[in-house]
């Protein structure tokens, strides 16, 4: 969401409570025992009362004979009512035990909604890049791709305080409270982003989107909070991860189908998708409130007749504890900002640079417009001229238009001038009507449109394989340990990654398949770190630190891509992928680092679950929702 990201701060919760599926299994066990004990203590008093009741029968046939058949059904009833009654109590406890756990994976499935719509607005710029720089063609390039890139800022903002407060917020005011309001900004937001867009107003759309940021990270918390509720000690592991991959699959279906709507109706209405996605999200927390609100309806009463109501006690985020920290944590903060940096920020990008170098790439001098070069004498390109590249994977020509063109309809491009200056790229629309059906721009909409949802796919990639593996890697991590290692070696791929990316015309699935096993086997190490290395009151300021970290570097990392595409002539290829290098780079200086103070300490992080040493530093889970990590990874 996290950012973001993939799901990775939820690795830490997975690893964390994965040793409760061993407790989990103890529990069931014991439970079953017990219902098995009751059914064998049963028996035996039945076994007991018919004993008894022989020697009665034997007793009355020597002195009472003539009431001994009386007597005989009436013990008889007795022994009868009673076994009915033990059997209509146990049905009733195994009736429960049935509802109780149907309502557990009901509130889960419910739960996998909680974020569709938060993962799926956030990447929603993303995925709509090229069209939303045609449909805000009156921005130059430069000042339009600054404020694309405000829109990750401005979400990151707010972020690099609340996850310190988030928490809180909701162990002070509980789940429902906190569900209704953070998934309330979250559409609130998205309302305001589609607005901006119908109004073609970027200026509003930058408001919704730290309107979202308000919400987006502390719902995680929030969900998270709610899992642990419903799962602690019983498939935590298995819960939050299925949590984390559906919650991913938001950003999926956003590169996938973002691009579609667009260009069969408009961007607009492709950001108003998004507001319907939020609102699944709300229609799934109405649903968590009426259940959990039955569920503390049960428990109250069961605490006024006797029951058990145990509450624990929130543990909170304190910022003094700071100075507690060693080294190492250190090392994993600086590591968040620049390994999460060369990883989010590009896929804010990813469309408008995986048209530039593979789908829509400029074309020689001599094929970049219609009536001049290869097409002299051409107003209007029917086909690629011979000497020209094919389109795609190159551009198509552009029209021989004037740039002071202005078209209400499409015939309207007849009449316009055709005179220098001519109009560029930028400044054709084919978000309007007017230019997507124009007869001299109708075909190079078309090609454009299907450049667009062709780079949606590789884009999309990184996501995928996060939400298809993470439930299971950080299981694995926790076994075998490696985590400094694993750190480090993840640095490595993703210089691969970007060095392929700037410098060959391999395909790009290659490069995004390297990122986005980069990207989730970093996320599945650098979280569940976080407990082997500090106190276990420490735990929550842990992950806020490390939370608020990812979000400095997501809110400045984007302004520097800003500024490098607007000093080397509107483009991202080589430079912008030279920051993304020297970040992955600067990652994998500091994993060495950190594999060294590992080395030097006992090898806290590389150790695995097999190797149990007296100086282990690992805690038990706790409950406290202020302890959770928000799930944008």
């Amino acid at each position: 969401s996290g950012k973001r990201g993939s799901g990775g701060r939820e690795r830490g919760r997975v690893v964390k409570y994965a040793n409760t599926y061993k407790e989990e299994l103890e529990a069931l066990l014991r439970e079953l025992a017990e219902v098995l004990l009751q059914l064998a203590l049963e028996r035996r008093r039945v076994v007991e009362a018919v004993v008894v009741a022989d020697h009665e029968r034997a007793r009355e046939q020597q002195h009472e004979p003539a009431h001994s058949l009386r007597a005989l059904l009436h013990r008889s009833w007795s022994r009868l009512s009673r076994f009915v009654l033990s059997t209509c109590d146990l049905c009733q406890l195994l009736r429960a035990m049935v509802h109780h756990h149907s309502q557990r994976w009901l509130v889960l499935t419910l739960s996998c909604f909680l974020l569709l719509g938060n993962y799926y607005c956030y990447d929603n710029p993303a995925a709509l890049k090229s069209q939303l720089q045609q449909h805000f063609g009156a921005y130059t390039r430069d000042a339009f791709e600054l404020r694309f890139n405000l829109l990750y800022s401005l979400y990151s903002v707010p972020n690099t305080v609340l996850p310190f407060f988030g928490g809180a917020f909701v162990d002070r005011f509980g789940i429902n409270t906190a569900l209704v309001l953070f998934s309330t900004l979250i559409l609130l937001g998205q309302v305001v982003v589609a607005t901006g867009g119908s109004l073609d107003s970027l200026e509003l759309m930058l408001i919704g989107r730290f309107v979202i940021g308000l919400g987006g990270e502390s719902l995680s918390v929030a969900q998270g909070a709610l899992v642990v509720e419903w799962f602690l000690n019983e498939e935590i592991a298995f819960a939050m991860g299925l949590n984390l991959s559906i919650s991913r699959l938001g950003s999926v279906i956003n590169n996938e189908l973002s691009p579609l709507v667009a260009e069969v109706a408009s961007v607009s209405a492709a950001l108003w998708l998004g507001v319907s996605m939020c609102l699944i999200s709300m229609l799934s927390v109405v649903c968590i409130i009426w259940i959990n609100t039955r569920v503390e309806q049960q428990k109250h009463l069961a605490a006024a007749t006797g029951g058990d109501n145990d509450d624990f006690i929130p543990e909170s985020i304190k910022l003094s504890d700071v100075k507690d920290f060693r080294v190492s944590v250190w090392l994993l903060v600086f590591g968040t900002i620049v390994m999460y940096g060369c990883v989010i920020p590009l896929n804010s990008i990813a469309s408008s640079l995986l048209m530039e170098r593979d789908y829509f790439k400029h074309p020689p001098a001599q094929c970049v417009r219609c009536g001049e070069g290869a097409y002299a004498g051409l107003l209007d390109c029917k086909a690629i001229a011979p000497a020209c590249p094919s389109a795609p994977p190159y551009a198509w020509p552009l029209p021989k238009l004037s740039a002071n063109c202005s078209i209400d309809v499409s015939d309207d491009q007849l009449q316009c001038p055709t005179g220098r200056p001519y109009i560029e790229d930028a400044k054709i629309n084919c978000d309007d009507e007017a230019w997507r059906n124009g007869p001299l721009t109708r075909v190079y909409c078309e090609k454009k449109a299907a450049a667009a949802e062709a780079a949606a796919t590789p884009m999309s990639i990184p996501y995928l394989i996060s939400a298809t593996v993470s439930p299971f890697l950080g299981l694995v991590v926790d076994r075998v340990g490696l985590r400094a290692l694993l750190q480090l070696a993840a640095a490595g791929v993703l210089i691969l990654a970007h060095t392929l990316l700037a410098t060959t015309l391999i395909t790009p699935f290659v490069p995004f398949v390297l990122q986005g096993t980069a990207y989730t086997v970093f996320a599945a190490v650098l979280w569940p770190s976080i407990p082997l290395l500090v106190e276990e009151h420490h735990i929550g300021t842990g992950y806020g630190v490390l939370t608020a970290a990812m979000n400095i570097g997501l809110a400045i990392f984007p302004i520097f891509v800003a500024a490098i595409y607007s000093d080397h002539a509107n483009r991202y290829i080589p430079d912008v992928e030279v920051l993304f290098v020297g970040l992955a780079t600067l990652g994998f200086i500091n994993g060495v680092a950190l594999n060294a103070w590992d080395w030097k300490n006992g090898s806290v992080l590389n150790r695995g679950s097999r190797s149990t040493p007296a100086s282990s530093t690992t805690h038990k889970p706790t409950e406290s929702t202020s302890l959770l990590p928000s799930k944008r990874v």
